[in-house]
């Protein structure tokens, strides 16, 4: 046996033999009340009330909770982790099959006593009554306890003594049980019937005088414990003993035979639902299942679990019938009523499957053990399918279990009923709704069957409008099937804009609505976790953490963490990827509905202040660790957050898994408040747009955050608006507005004396100077950034300042100079702590370092910095970072001749920067591209790629493109034979170069000119 606790005695707990000491008190207590009420719901307040009594502590909900905790942990041996207490919403229950306590063990015994033969029966109760090793629980302190349970307890025990020493008297073992008897009468004194049965014993036995001596012992007792005399049963026994009454004598019971009819087989199932849409895998690997743990003896069980309207019970059905042939005695189906107010209890369900197996009547049992035991007998050699739908909980459906593998059981729930897989071996199954295809193949099936047609794109639009739940698909399938397809673009439009729950119903039959359907799973969750949907239901965001439950609920992680756990399992919430949940769609709008209902205004913006507001504390906290050297506004004051702790690190790819929230949370405020959040929210999103290249997002998100700043008139947040509409500009190399737009943010930050945001804007309008060929502009703006750095001791920006610095040098031809400027930079960040070091900013001048030793003739050593630079960047998931590096990698592989390593490398840049919408990349990549099609397959089709680069740098007013353009055409006329275009492009390359100051560009151009060997086009980063 794997568990065995006892309580029928000392509370005793071991596993595999092996005890298991629980030596705190109140774990005891505890764990005593869980056995006696073994497989049933103990509420929190009978359990506070047995554990701590009138000691109660203030917070007795929370304190509970912990004493659980450390129970498990108690329970816990070795690798096998105490998970037998589940959480329910009113308390706490312990899943523990009957054989696992001795009680339950001796309630079986005495229940199967009770249907027997009395030699049978007297071996039962024996074996029953040997399970008691003394005063129940009597080292467990808890006076609530032993006041209200024990009592209860002695009295079964006193019940089934009497039964065992009845049975022993009919079987004339009078003589035997006396030494019993007398045990007996002195543990329960006051006992009258024990008194009865010892006087009958030791008259049978020949023994008279004692039978006489017994009475008057038992009324002295009673005399001086109560003050009575007894009572008039035991009277009239010693009258009769006095007259030697011969019917107390005893004799031989007469036998008794009753033989039942076999029970015909009874097929109970309803009708086939026929195809199941997106269910064939799902169906096929049950059906598997069932038959391979049948045929292994095994009883097959299979639980199917699933949102309101999934389609639970059509599967349960459709698999009952393809399951016919296999369990030919019968397939019986049984509803639970686990959704409505009165739920079916086993003591009644049994008594049903009893008389479907043939057990009717009188022959049933009065308890709901004793006929679970006479249903495994029952169907011990049967082959029968019960489908057990729509059932509450695990505690509900473990009575009804057939103990024999011919037969098989298939439940379904709306709870995952996680304790059939543990303690009973079976397969746990979740339904979810249908794929999009499935759902638009079920549609068009039904329209079919209905001699409809349907345009396609309204059958698209009615799927997802329905979420592809099944249910919701069969109303709105019905619903058009009755009016007509002429009005299915209206439904559509119905259902779209208008109340889409109640559309989503059929008119007249309030049975076949979707409101109907999950209203009773919302009502059956307890007010926390009704609340706690609520509020999911009224957030604009698709997906949520426990964290940001936490935060809409006002409660800490363990909390949330129990809520959650119920709305998982009650399938009501669903996992979704990177420890994050979702709600169905239409759960959501019923859930809204009910916060319009159950929910104040006030509370619902209050809880979304909340969650926004942990938005942002956790945008800002990684937001400043993955771009240091950025500035962003300091954030402002909010609610106070519980669920920010320790021990609960956002991941690095927060910003992408929150994406679509921050951008619903953005817009939400910008337009009901508070609307601080839509600018913020908008600074610190700042740096991972600006990698990711998400253009359109951008924008959107920015001229909504500078609306708002405008409107609540925040000169700091307008600065920084207008800052981030500019970095947006010069990425889209929209440099004159780019110019314009830093201009203004400029004048706003020396308006309000802010050095910091000085500081940054100067570093990136040098930037754009640097693109635009104005060398000197931008290192004018460098030096002054750079100063200001300095001054403020800003560290990772002076480090990034420095870098692009580094590159005006490089772009001067002042080679040398430039790597020192970049090795000193990574100096800098070499010497912080591997935790805090930039990844970003690193890859950058690993980038413009690669491009020096490249310009100083080392191609080798530029790989291997541009290749550490391109892990770096898919660590940090910067894919325009990812596309500069891979164009230089290419041209240093280039240098060292590996054209088709080089072409690859080009060929995947020109990807990225074309799927971001970075035209600056792409021209530089369709010109790299070119020359390392030039080396494979000569200058043909390398002409053409470099005339489009050519033509794309002048487009956008990118030189350095053009430029490169240029010289890569001049490369290729000349290897085609024709000088006067190779000369022409290489004289107007080198005149672009020097007009924008870009002097190593333009003495490779004149290498060209000069008939020299061409150096390799270099191009620093931004």
């Amino acid at each position: 046996m794997e568990w065995d606790f006892a309580v029928l005695g000392g509370l005793r707990v071991s596993r595999h033999g092996r005890p298991i000491p629980v030596p705190a008190n109140r774990q005891r207590a505890l764990l005593a009340t869980l056995l006696l009420n073994r497989g049933e719901t103990v509420s929190v307040p009978a359990v506070v009330d047995r554990v701590w009594g009138a000691r109660a502590p203030t917070h007795a909900r929370a304190a509970l909770h912990s004493l659980v905790r450390r129970l498990r942990s108690t329970l816990t041996v070795e690798d096998h982790p105490g998970d037998l207490i589940a959480t329910r919403i009113s308390g706490y229950v312990l899943e523990l099959p009957p054989a696992a306590l001795d009680l339950s063990r001796f309630d079986a015994l005495v229940a199967a006593a009770g249907t027997v033969d009395p030699q049978r029966r007297a071996d039962l109760l024996r074996k029953a009554l040997a399970l008691w090793r003394g005063d129940p629980l009597g080292d467990v302190d808890s006076e609530v306890l032993h006041r209200e349970d024990v009592p209860a307890l002695t009295e079964r025990w006193a019940r089934a003594t009497e039964v065992y020493f009845d049975t022993e008297l009919t079987l004339g073992r009078h003589t035997d049980i006396v030494a019993e008897l007398r045990r007996a009468t002195r543990r329960s004194p006051l006992r009258e019937g024990l008194w009865a049965q010892l006087m009958l014993a030791l008259y049978r036995d020949g023994r008279q005088a004692e039978a006489l001596d017994a009475f008057q012992h038992l009324a002295v007792i009673l005399a001086d414990e109560l003050g009575v005399d007894p009572g008039p049963a035991v009277r009239e026994l010693r009258d009769r003993l006095l007259r030697a009454d011969p019917t107390l004598s005893w004799r031989p019971p007469a036998a008794a035979t009753t033989v039942l009819p076999p029970a015909p087989p009874m097929f109970q199932l309803p009708a086939d639902p026929g195809v199941l849409h997106g269910r064939a895998g799902t169906v096929e690997a049950i059906r598997r299942f069932i038959v391979t743990a049948a045929a292994e003896g095994r009883l097959p069980l299979v639980s199917v679990a699933g949102a309101p309207g999934v389609g639970k019970t059509a599967l349960a059905v459709h698999l009952g019938h393809q399951l016919a042939d296999e369990f030919a005695d019968g397939q019986w189906y049984v509803r639970l009523r686990g959704q409505q107010e009165v739920r079916a209890r086993p003591l009644d369900v049994l008594s049903e499957l009893l008389t479907y197996s043939g057990v009717r009547g009188p022959a049933q049992p009065a308890t709901a053990d004793a006929r679970a035991a006479a249903l495994r007998a029952a169907l011990a050699d049967r082959r029968v399918l019960i489908v057990l739908d729509d059932a509450a909980s695990a505690e509900q459906v473990e009575p009804l279990l057939p103990g024999a593998g011919g037969c098989a059981v298939i439940v379904t729930s709306r709870s995952t009923l996680g304790a059939l897989v543990a303690l009973h071996g079976g397969r746990a199954v979740n339904l979810d709704p249908l794929s999009p295809q499935a759902a638009v193949a079920l549609l068009t099936a039904v329209f079919r069957d209905h001699a409809i047609t349907v345009a396609p794109d309204v059958v698209h639009d009615l799927a997802a409008l329905c979420g592809n739940l099944p249910l919701a698909l069969r109303i709105a399938a019905a619903n058009l099937a009755t009016a007509g397809p002429a009005d299915a673009r209206a439904y559509v439009r119905r259902l779209r804009d208008g109340d889409r729950l109640g559309g989503l119903s059929v008119p007249g039959d309030p049975r076949v609505a979707l409101r109907a359907a999950i209203a009773p799973s919302y009502q059956g969750l307890g007010d926390a976790e009704r609340r706690a949907l609520r509020l999911l239901g009224s957030t604009p965001t698709d997906c949520f953490t426990i964290g940001d439950l936490a935060a809409l609920t006002d409660v800490d992680w363990p909390a949330a963490d129990e809520v959650l756990r119920t709305l998982t399992s009650s399938h009501l919430v669903r996992p979704a990827r990177g420890g994050r949940f979702i709600t169905h769609d239409l759960i959501r709008r019923y859930a809204a509905e009910q916060s319009s209902i159950e929910d104040t205004p006030a509370e619902r913006s209050d809880a979304l202040t909340r969650l926004f507001h942990g938005y942002l504390v956790t945008a800002d906290a990684l937001a400043r660790r993955s771009y240091p050297r950025m500035v962003f506004l300091p954030r402002p004051a909010g609610p106070v957050q519980r669920t920010l702790e320790a021990g609960h690190p956002e991941p690095p790819n927060w910003f992408h898994a929150e994406y679509a929230n921050l951008l619903a949370a953005i817009r939400h405020t910008a337009q009901h408040g508070p609307r601080e959040i839509a600018w913020h929210l908008a600074d610190r999103m700042r740096g991972y747009l600006q990698e990711t290249g998400a253009h359109g997002e951008w924008r959107s998100v920015v001229e909504l955050g500078l609306a708002q700043a405008q409107r609540e008139g925040d000169e700091h947040g307008i600065a920084a608006m207008w800052s981030s509409l500019a970095t947006l500009s010069a990425s889209r190399a929209d440099y004159a507005d780019s110019r314009r737009q830093f201009h203004t943010a400029l004048a706003i930050q020396v308006r309000l004396g802010d050095r910091a945001g000085q500081a940054s804007i100067l570093n990136n309008l040098g930037i754009v100077h640097r693109e635009e060929g104005r060398l000197t502009e931008a290192g004018e703006c460098y030096a002054q950034a750079l100063r200001l750095y300095r001054e403020l001791g800003k560290r990772h920006a002076e480090w990034n300042c420095l870098s692009n610095l580094s590159v005006v040098q490089l772009e001067l031809d002042q080679v040398p100079d430039a790597v020192r400027s970049q090795q000193a930079a990574m100096a800098g960040y070499s010497s912080l702590d591997v935790a805090t070091q930039p990844l970003n900013d690193i890859a950058n001048v690993l980038h413009n370092l690669a491009v020096g030793v490249r310009a100083l003739g080392r191609p080798s050593l530029a790989v291997l910095h541009l290749t550490h630079a391109v892990v770096l960047r898919r660590q940090v998931g910067n894919r325009y970072g990812i596309a500069t590096d891979l164009d230089q990698l290419a041209a240093a592989y280039v240098d060292l001749g590996y054209h088709a390593k080089a072409q690859d490398l080009a060929q995947e840049c020109l990807n990225i920067a074309r799927a971001i919408g970075r035209r600056r990349v792409e021209a530089e990549a369709l010109a790299t591209l070119g020359t390392a099609t030039l080396g494979l397959y000569g200058p043909a089709p390398a002409l053409d790629l470099l005339q489009q680069a050519l033509r794309l740098g002048r487009e956008i007013g990118y030189r350095r493109a053009e430029v490169n353009a240029h010289l890569g055409l001049a490369v290729a006329y000349r290897a085609a034979d024709r000088q006067e275009e190779a000369a022409r492009h290489a004289r107007m390359g080198e005149q672009l170069a020097r007009a924008a100051q870009h002097h190593l560009l333009a003495r490779q151009a004149r290498a060209l000119l000069d008939d020299a060997e061409p150096e390799s086009l270099l191009r620093p980063a931004c």
